[in-house]
């Protein structure tokens, strides 16, 4: 029996074939007719006979290449990333590669006969039968993604590991090849990177900050979270159809310059007016960074609402400012200073301000603005004091308590004529100024070009309290100098001669009392003088009173003049009688050389209202303590030795002596 193993190429099979065939031949070897015939047939042999060995070589050189090949398909068949599987259609497996093997960690000879469906958990066999209906129905390639209890992929330890199968039914339709790829780590990846798209959702719609997200090409809000349609008021579907450029209030340049710096810098810090779908503005700070979604590159946009906080810098460096020039200016200096700024901040241009008296009826002190005096108004004349009946419609904020807007005087119908000259109000914002639950003051300003509202009103409340602490603090800056010169005025009058302004006897008597204490302390002399003027009572009775008055004030003046001490004091006592007080004199012969002095002085004419008058004056001297250690004592003596002086004929000097 021919052994199914013979190759029918090989040369020695082929040599034994083609004798057989050679010995059924009619052909007799020995035939002389045959002998050429012979040797014809044996050289086509011998030719066909290399041919077929040159053949046989091709032949096996072509099956070696076979073979090769055959070792290198099943190389890649075995040792490919994914796994391959032969199934039959109940999902028996067939064939399977190594790295199937590997995957299901059963061998060949285990896995052949075992249902995949069997491997597959539970839960997933709907999906995987799915799959080959589909495929059934198709014949076309399907997949499913399944989970399969694995020993294997390098992963330690039995789990389940998700994998990809991947189909098509073959045409014999007895046969299903497919494909198994561990996608766990990469279905993992893509969960973890949703994950991270719904954190950064949730924190981005869900975050208090105001945030956007731009096409800084077209402009376009690509998206805004909830934070956002709260702080401008527009629908998070209504700002996905604007452009940047209809919330910054900045010219179309200006927008280009903030999109390319936002575009070409990372976390950019800018500051800008934002304007809201009530058409109010609000003024932000914003950070701008570039990030990359979908593979677009947008602009990630962070907004704060800086509003409140720069108001409140505004008003401290306003406030500072007031406060550096408060020496310097007056009180309505300031208050057009206040205004001033109170127009710039409201883009207003008339501005005014009122003070209230505290009968909440009567208003005082009015000033204008800088721009209004110089520019608008030709009646800013100031009314000291008028009632609120004589105040326009301006006066709303004090008989209503409260923040008043006019965005359009001219329907008012309440409204008074404004005076001849003053510039026509179009609309106006008054702010009351509060202290102790009365209003002290009015701030008003005017004709800003669109209308006013509750953003103007914060401002000017802030600027308007502000300005009155100070202010307040140089009205009663002012009201104390007034009550220190009053109190002075007071004084003075209680303890100066009225005539000519010199210490009267009460505050004689106060010095007299120190000399006497420091003469005690130190050990030391003081003189007292008292001196009157010889025959003055006939100037009064020729010239008048009025004469011999002023001839008193140029008798203190020249007595004045003639001291040469600081310490040293002259006092009226009444009528033409004065005092000299001398503390710490070194001897008595001090005291003698300024009387002397005096005495000189006083005896030279007078010229007063065109008359020559010719005086002199007797001096009397007593010295402390020697010739009396208390004032009555001493004034007593002092007076002894001026009529003593008066006796020796007038206009002497005296010093008193102890008998």
């Amino acid at each position: 029996m021919k052994s199914d193993n013979i190759d029918p190429l090989d040369p020695s099979e082929l040599r034994r074939r083609a004798e057989k065939q050679l010995k059924a031949s009619r052909l007799n070897a020995d035939s002389p007719s045959s002998t050429a015939e012979f040797k014809r047939i044996l050289q086509e042999l011998s030719v066909h006979q290399i041919e077929l060995e040159m053949q046989n070589e091709e032949l096996q050189h072509s099956r070696n290449e076979i073979l090769k090949e055959q070792r290198r398909f099943a190389d890649l068949y075995d040792f490919a990333p994914v796994g391959y599987l032969t199934l039959a259609l109940d999902s028996t497996i067939l064939e399977a590669n190594l790295t199937a093997t590997r995957i299901l960690s059963l061998a060949r000879s285990q896995l052949k006969g075992v249902r995949l469906g069997g491997l597959i958990a539970q839960r997933d066999l709907p999906a995987f039968n799915s799959m080959i209906n589909r495929a059934l129905m198709s014949r076309v390639q399907e997949h499913s993604e399944v989970m399969i209890e694995s020993r294997g992929s390098g992963k330690p330890g039995s789990q389940e590991r998700t994998f990809r199968l991947d189909g098509i039914i073959r045409e014999n339709l007895q046969e299903y090849p497919l494909t198994l790829t561990d996608v766990t780590d990469t279905k993992a990846a893509v969960e973890e990177l949703k994950r991270r798209e719904e954190r950064f959702r949730s924190m981005f719609e869900g975050h208090s900050a105001i945030m956007l997200i731009i096409n800084p090409d077209s402009g376009f809000i690509v998206e805004a979270n909830r934070a956002a349609t709260k702080f401008y008021g527009w629908s998070i579907e209504e700002l996905r159809t604007m452009r940047i450029e209809e919330i910054i209030t900045r010219t179309p340049e200006q927008i280009k310059f903030f999109l390319e710096q936002s575009w070409t810098e990372d976390n950019t810090q800018l500051l800008y007016r934002h304007r809201r779908a009530d058409k109010s503005l609000r003024d932000v700070e914003v950070y701008n960074s570039a990030i990359v979604i979908s593979g677009e590159t947008l602009l990630y946009t962070v907004v704060h609402d800086i509003t409140e906080r720069l108001r409140h810098d505004t008003a401290a460096a306003f406030y500072i400012s007031l406060l550096e020039v408060i020496d310097t200016m007056t009180i309505k200096q300031l208050l057009q200073m206040t205004l001033d700024k109170a127009e710039l901040l409201t883009d207003s241009s008339i501005g005014f301000f009122h003070f209230v008296e505290d009968d909440q009826r009567t208003l005082t002190l009015q000033q204008w603005s800088t721009n209004t005096i110089n520019l608008l108004c030709k009646t800013t004349e100031e009314k000291n004091h008028y009632s609120i009946d004589q105040a326009g419609v301006w006066a709303d904020a004090l008989r209503e308590r409260k923040a008043v807007i006019h965005n359009d005087f001219a329907s008012i119908a309440s409204r008074k004529g404004m005076p001849e000259g003053h510039v026509t109000v179009i609309r106006e914002v008054l702010v009351p100024i509060f202290r102790r639950e009365k209003v002290v003051a009015i701030l008003a300003v005017g004709n800003k070009l669109g209308n006013y509202d509750e953003d103007d009103i914060t401002w000017l409340s802030i600027i308007a309290d502000a300005a009155w602490e100070v202010i307040a603090k140089k009205i009663g800056e002012e009201e104390h100098i007034k009550q220190l010169s009053q109190h002075h005025l007071v004084e003075q009058l209680a303890m100066h001669d009225s005539l000519t302004g010199l210490p009267n006897r009460l505050l004689l008597s106060e010095r007299i009392s120190l000399t006497m204490a420091q003469c005690r302390r130190n050990k030391c002399m003081a003189a007292l003088m008292i001196f009157d003027l010889d025959k003055f009572k006939p100037v009064n009775d020729t010239f008048g009173h009025a004469i011999g008055d002023l001839l008193l004030q140029q008798v203190a003046k020249r007595a004045l003049d003639a001291l040469q001490r600081d310490g040293d004091s002259i006092a009226r006592l009444g009528g033409d009688e004065f005092v000299i007080l001398m503390p710490q004199i070194d001897a008595i012969s001090n005291a003698i050389a300024l009387a002397e002095k005096i005495r000189q002085k006083i005896q030279e004419p007078f010229t007063i209202e065109g008359h020559a008058i010719d005086i002199s004056c007797s001096i009397g001297i007593a010295i402390i303590p020697e010739h009396g250690e208390n004032e009555l004592t001493l004034m007593k003596h002092a007076d002894e030795a001026m009529y003593r002086a008066k006796n020796q004929g007038r206009n002497n000097v005296t010093v008193f002596e102890t008998l």
